[in-house]
């Protein structure tokens, strides 16, 4: 089973050396946010196409939902 997160790539941001790390925090963030709602699925309970779709809807989840 695999899932595509899809995220802008940060080491293309253009700009100063704020804007470039601004873009790796929100990366990290929004994987940490998607490795998160993963973590907390309950894994036992889901038959395979379930899963599958949970994969895909985080792979959706909004970037940036995670603050600190």
């Amino acid at each position: 089973m695999t899932a595509h997160w899809g995220l802008p790539d940060p080491a293309t941001v253009e700009g100063s050396d704020t804007d470039r790390w601004v873009a790796f925090r929100d990366t990290f963030k929004a994987l940490d946010n998607r490795i998160r709602i993963f973590t907390s699925l309950p894994l036992a309970s889901l038959d395979r196409i379930k899963l599958q779709e949970h994969l895909n809807a985080i792979g959706n989840a909004p970037s940036r939902t995670v603050t600190r």
